[in-house]
Order: structure tokens, then C-alpha cells, then sequence
């Protein structure tokens, strides 16, 4: 049976309305909607997001349906939080798609099983949908992998996992200095660890409006791993101008072909993350190697391109 879907949505109805049809055929018989409200200094806002309401009510086939409606702004950060908690305080394990999401069907059978597969084991505490450098798992002899890397383009996870949220990044610096913390060991870069570092500070601050970086940090301060699966299951489908976060950058320039996977999936053998495998899903997800080599010799061109 299919694990319980949620949607995560704003005002991009013509996003929501193609992610809404894969979901659509697979009859998902458990479907959460959370949708963030409109912001007061946007007039064209409050229809669009009207719009993007509007088509969950067409759901035609049996489904028990609950919704999450916010009537006001809440941001990025604050909304998604609240809407996966929301979700959690339901259902005990499920799959998680934003609205820019494009999952390929074999997405929701890998995550079925892999949900059923690690329901009790602490360390795990994310499956990915997506894969930011297939190329770099070419050589693999099994369906998926273990990161420490937690990918969000398509996503699902545990309540036992989601519990541990910390939004916070309580300990930050006294974990990432501390050599048996899963932070520590995250990548063998210097320069790489201080651009992590950088993002969760700026998160922790305010200065970012995002949840991501706080549930990477989760993970990490638990030593827990992430699956990721051998192909790249997700295509975002939200590098345009109405996207908060991917209108530019690496993330846009990223790969974005969707292969399916499997369905008899070949298990890996160990847990134990690749470290070749992790720098090229950093260089991939994060910075590349050109871009590290700006943020450290030409400062003023990392942060005029940036923070624009």
C-alpha cells in the first residue's frame, strides 16, 4: 500500500497542478495538503493561491483527505516546518513533495518499501528521491546508497525521525569541532566544512528563510544516514521566477533527468557512506569547486553574486 502523501504548496498552480497529477495516478488513499498563505505586500498572491487550493478539490477517486490551510504568510521556513509537523502528528512514516517536485512513478514504490524496510532502525532517518550526481553512482552494485546527505526534492522519513527536529542547531559548534559527531565527518574538505558551517549560522540567525539546513544539521547531530537512490528519482520542475530559492545558481545549472528505478530493488551490502560518492554530492547539491575557490580568494564576488 502506498505510504501517506503530503503536499507542501504556495502560489504556483501551474507547478502544484503537474505534481498533483503523478499523485493523482497513483490514488494514494491518505492525501495531507499544506499550503502556505498569501503575503499582503503581493496582491497577485492571494488568486494564486486560490487557484492552487482549487485543485484539490477535484480529487475523484476514494481518499481520505486533510488539509492545512494557513491564512497568513508564514515564509519558507516557518510554513514547512509547521506542515510536516502537521503531518506527523497523523501518520507515522510518509512521503513528502513540494510543489515543484516532479516525481517519476517508480518514486512512490521505492519509498514504500524502503519505509517498511528501515521502520525500526533509528539510524536511518531519510529517504531521497533525488540524486544530485548520478554519474558518481554508476559503478554501484545495489538500487541505493547511504549519504549524510539529506536531499529534499522528494522526500519521506519517519515521525521517530521528525521528532528529533531541531531548529534550533542546538550545539552547533561544539558538535562540528567534535571528532564522533556526524558532523565532523560530513566531508574531507576544508573548505567545503566552513561553507556548511557558514549555512547553518545564517539559518540558526534568520538570515536564510529555509528548514532544509536544520534537518541536515538533525541528522548529523545524530549520526544518522540518508538513502539516496543509484538514479535520480525527482525532477524540479521550479527554476523559474516565481521560485524562492532556485532561480539561479548551481542548484539550476544541476542535472536534472529523471530515470525510473527498479522495482526489484537490490539492497547494498553496509551503511557505511563512500567518501568519493559524498564530495561529489557536495560539489553537486552545495558549491562547486570553482565556486569554493571564490568564496575563498575573491570574497567580494561570492557575496555581490549571492546576496544580491
Amino acid at each position: 500500500m502506498t505510504p501517506p502523501v503530503l503536499l507542501l504548496v504556495f502560489n504556483r498552480p501551474d507547478h502544484t497542478r503537474r505534481v498533483f497529477e503523478q499523485v493523482r495516478r497513483l490514488r494514494p488513499a491518505e492525501l495531507y495538503i499544506s499550503a502556505d498563505g498569501s503575503r499582503k505586500h503581493v496582491p497577485a498572491d492571494a488568486e494564486k493561491c486560490a487557484s492552487v487550493r482549487a485543485i484539490f478539490e477535484k480529487i475523484d477517486w476514494p481518499c481520505t483527505v486533510r488539509t492545512n490551510y494557513l491564512q497568513e504568510n508564514h515564509g519558507c521556513r516557518r510554513a514547512v516546518q509547521a506542515g510536516i509537523s502537521w503531518f506527523f502528528q497523523q501518520v507515522e512514516a510518509g512521503i513528502i513533495l513540494e510543489d515543484d517536485c516532479l516525481p517519476d512513478p517508480s518514486f512512490f514504490d521505492f519509498c514504500a518499501e524502503l519505509l517498511e524496510r528501515y521502520h525500526d532502525d533509528p539510524q536511518v532517518m531519510h529517504i531521497a528521491g533525488n540524486n544530485p550526481a548520478p554519474q558518481a553512482c554508476q559503478n554501484l552494485d545495489a538500487g541505493y546508497l547511504f549519504s549524510r546527505f539529506s536531499f529534499i526534492w522528494g522526500w519521506a522519513t519517519w515521525r521517530r525521525a521528525w521528532q528529533l527536529y531541531d531548529a534550533d542547531f542546538t550545539d552547533l559548534e561544539k558538535l562540528w569541532q567534535d571528532p564522533g559527531s556526524g558532523l565532523s565527518q560530513i566531508v574531507q574538505d576544508t573548505a567545503a566544512r566552513r561553507y556548511l558551517l557558514d549555512k547553518f549560522e545564517r539559518t540558526r540567525s534568520g538570515e536564510l528563510d529555509t528548514w532544509d539546513y536544520a534537518w541536515f544539521f538533525t541528522i548529523l547531530k545524530n549520526n544518522g544516514l540518508c538513502i539516496v537512490p543509484m538514479v535520480n528519482l525527482v525532477q524540479n520542475i521550479g527554476f523559474d521566477e516565481a521560485a524562492t530559492h532556485t532561480q539561479t545558481g548551481l542548484a539550476a545549472n544541476r542535472s536534472n533527468e529523471v530515470s525510473a528505478i527498479d522495482k526489484h530493488l537490490i539492497h547494498p551490502e553496509h551503511k557505511k557512506p563512500n567518501p568519493t560518492i559524498e564530495r561529489a554530492f557536495f560539489y553537486a547539491s552545495q558549491k562547486s569547486r570553482v565556486g569554493l575557490l571564490l568564496r575563498r580568494f575573491a570574497p567580494w564576488f561570492f557575496y555581490k553574486t549571492t546576496r544580491s
